[in-house]
């Protein structure tokens, strides 16, 4: 891929990356809860799930899965009821008060692993992130130029592109955690972001199936 293109599509990749969804929202709650660099390792999670995706998609399996109505509503739903738990989820945890959990350490010793599987869950459930590899990827690609390097270039440009969204993300609720240091202000935050994961359940369970 020469400098030229990839100058072109590097700005369209970091716009899709920054659109809001399931994935950044995660990445800013657990910016919240746990500091931006536990944030990013959580992304590291995302990124394993976007790169099979990205394989599956230059396999030519992506176009499978994007026109087969079972594995394409099968893989919706498995999104739709996730998000609709991590919702939920949110709402019922109890209210924290961000300084005791910092004095008691629970935010240190809260699981890596854990936000790493939730971003891979999220990212690998959700039907919208093949459509962008299967049919906005291609569309880049130069036809005369071989497809391997040009796929590989953009699939980690991509990779780059998620982990600025998601630090940008990050910090951003960082800066809000000054304001939800108390029982009333994490359980509105609990409830806000829950709802935001609900809502989002609901619009992928009512876009269109195949």
């Amino acid at each position: 891929m020469s400098l030229e293109i990839w100058l072109a599509t590097a700005p369209i990749l970091l716009l899709i990356s920054f659109g809001p969804g399931p994935n950044n929202f995660t990445a800013m709650y657990n910016g919240i809860r746990a500091g931006v660099g536990a944030a990013l390792i959580g992304v590291i999670g995302r990124n394993i799930a976007f790169s099979i995706l990205m394989l599956i998609s230059a396999l030519g399996l992506g176009a499978i899965v994007i026109s087969s109505p079972f594995w394409f509503n099968a893989l919706k739903w498995l999104g739709v009821v996730y998000l609709f738990f991590i919702g939920i989820k949110m709402w019922i945890t109890a209210s924290d008060n961000l300084n005791a959990m910092e004095s008691e350490g629970v935010l240190i010793a809260s699981s890596h692993m854990a936000r790493m599987r939730q971003e891979f869950v999220i990212a690998i459930s959700n039907p919208k992130a093949i459509l962008i590899f299967t049919a906005i990827f291609p569309q880049m690609l130069v036809l005369d130029a071989p497809m391997a390097p040009q796929f590989a270039a953009m699939g980690a440009t991509f990779i780059v592109t998620e982990f600025i969204a998601a630090f940008g993300y990050a910090l951003g609720g960082r800066q809000l955690r000054r304001l939800i240091r108390s029982p009333k202000g994490m359980t509105n935050l609990n409830r806000g972001m829950g709802s935001i994961f609900v809502v989002a359940s609901a619009f992928l369970a009512a876009s269109t199936s195949m």
